[in-house]
């Protein structure tokens, strides 16, 4: 074999044009010289642009190399010493040969995972998907998974019953899939679609990503297209820009804006012209995002009229903001009846959207942001605090949910753990002993701890709620509707009661001036908290999950 056919056929492969004839080609001659096995590592010089792709970048190749150079000249040229990467992607393409950038690792196959936070020996976070599902409206899934926006995605299937979604790959390219789609998630620069519609977007950064569909491989040249699978016939459609399409048996064709090319089992390819309207877009997404969640809205208020006439409420803090009010420090109770003593006053946190971006919220990141509150002096026997959070950060050893100023007889403290734990305590003084006898009269802190439940899982919302019945000391603390912990206190005695009197939510206390304080802050954000004068049930906590759920 000549180098200039050698050259060829590395190129095809470095670029994915590679035919089942052309690989057999090529493995041979590998296997038969040792020379051509050197050149060939040499030739996959691809060392700044593997890097860039971390670990990704084994098992798409093709995408690495057309990311750097989408026509085969460009391609050999670029060419350089490479090095231990390039000798593994070596001895997969004599394992493998023309599958290979198409078998993935087997857990691959499986049902796609949200990311998992991992920490390694050195307690570094560390990331392993490749994109982030940036944006969910009523979507649907298949399977047992629930998906939410901010999660990061791992390789794998990712099946959309109905509903849109928009998923941002790390390559900087971006997908849209509107109702019933199948895709299968390879690396941050490539993906499969195995059935429905499906609309990408290419920033120059992320030139080279690679979407396969049945019959038909695409390698964008920085554009914007779209593709559509039904059964076996395969569509492509581009929009803005220009991709290759390589078809097997077929010259590898540059198909440009306004044009198509369809692929079916029986028969050639075929030219068209492409028809955006037919395909998912941003401005169809907009609208239907605008749509559901007004609808979301409308149902979430209706429901919360009856929340916040429960004759057990004391505060019902919706954090509603009006757009004229002139000042926006005020954070109203809605409980009925009224009581405007209860409102209560945001001091540093700032209005950010909530759940969903027509739902407001209170932002807290400064030590000095809370919102005060203040509830009265009277006494009860129990309570029950319910809140929707989003946690960005767990930095203080405390980092408050909602805190009484002093921490008074029977008043409580409700916090997250920096391990992540849910803690609620309530702080007694001691009775005096029955015979009159002298005693040291000291506070007894009775603390009631979770499981580690909360992390700084992107943007997810969660619920959390917790109920004390003070008359047992029976504490029961929830996780987005289900109890995670249930304890009584071995400290707790009988005939007691709680009281609020002047709390904050996300912080704690009433500075005194010149007197340092703990920080317990909460780095994140509410947009809902509600407090009752009795313990609810589990099934009355799930209920209020389940009327606010976002997605």
């Amino acid at each position: 074999m000549n180098d200039l056919r050698f050259m060829d056929l590395v190129s095809n492969w470095l670029d994915g044009s590679l035919c089942a004839i052309e690989s057999e080609e090529l493995q041979a001659v590998l296997e038969s010289s040792a020379d051509r096995r050197s050149e060939f590592v040499d030739l996959c010089g691809l060392d700044a642009d593997l890097r860039l792709m971390s670990e990704v970048v084994i098992g798409t190749p093709v995408g690495a190399d057309s990311l750097r150079a989408p026509t085969k000249a460009k391609s050999v040229r670029a060419l350089g010493s490479f090095g231990l990467i390039a000798a593994i992607a070596a001895g997969l393409f004599l394992t493998i040969g023309y599958e290979i950038g198409r078998d993935r690792k087997s857990d691959a196959e499986q049902q796609i995972a949200t990311s998992q936070v991992a920490s390694s020996d050195s307690d570094e976070v560390v990331e392993s998907g490749c994109a982030v599902l940036s944006r969910v409206v009523d979507a649907k899934f298949a399977g047992d998974v629930q998906y939410h926006e901010g999660d990061s995605l791992q390789p794998g299937q990712f099946k959309l019953l109905s509903g849109a979604v928009q998923i941002d790959f790390f390559s900087g390219a971006t997908m849209l899939i509107d109702e019933a789609a199948e895709v299968k998630l390879i690396s941050s620069w490539e993906a499969e679609c195995a059935q429905g519609k499906v609309t990408m977007h290419v920033p120059p950064l992320a030139i080279g990503f690679r979407l396969t569909l049945p019959g038909m491989k695409v390698v964008d040249l920085g554009t914007e297209f779209a593709v559509e699978v039904d059964g076996a016939e395969s569509s492509l459609h581009v929009f803005d820009g220009e991709v290759e399409a390589h078809v097997p048996g077929s010259q590898m064709q540059i198909i440009r804006e306004g044009n198509s090319l369809k692929k079916a089992t029986d028969r050639g390819v075929v030219m068209g012209i492409s028809k955006a309207a037919d395909f998912p877009s941003v401005e169809e997404f907009e609208r239907r995002k605008e749509e559901y969640y007004q609808r979301k809205t409308k149902q979430w208020r209706a429901a919360m009229n009856t929340v916040r006439s429960d004759e057990r409420i004391l505060g019902c803090y919706q954090f509603w903001r009006w757009e004229d009010e002139k000042w926006d420090r005020l954070v109203n109770n809605f409980a009925i009846p009224k009581l405007p003593y209860s409102h209560g006053s945001a001091v540093g946190a700032r209005w950010v959207d909530g759940r969903w971006p027509s739902k407001p919220a209170l932002e807290f990141k400064s030590p000095g942001d809370r919102v005060r509150i203040n509830l009265g002096k009277d006494q009860y026997e129990g309570l029950t605090m319910a809140a929707w959070i989003r946690v960005d950060g767990l930095d203080r050893k405390y980092n408050a949910l909602l805190l009484s100023d002093g921490y008074e007889d029977g008043e409580p403290h409700w916090q997250i753990e920096k391990s992540g734990r849910l803690m609620f305590s309530v702080s007694y003084m001691r009775f005096p002993p029955p015979n009159g006898q002298q005693f040291d009269p000291y506070r007894q802190d009775q603390v009631y701890s979770s499981p580690q439940v909360v992390n700084t899982d992107g943007r997810r919302w969660h619920h959390v709620a917790v109920t004390f019945d003070a008359t047992t000391g029976e504490a029961v603390q929830y996780f987005d509707g289900k109890a995670v912990s249930r304890e009584v206190s071995e400290h707790h005695l009988g005939n007691r009661k709680v009281t609020f009197g002047p709390c904050a939510i996300g912080n704690w206390g009433m500075p005194i001036e010149g007197v340092p304080f703990p920080v317990r802050n909460l780095n994140g954000r509410v947009d809902e908290f509600l407090i009752y004068k009795e313990p609810l049930s589990g099934d009355e906590i799930s209920n209020l999950y389940e009327l606010g759920i976002p997605n």
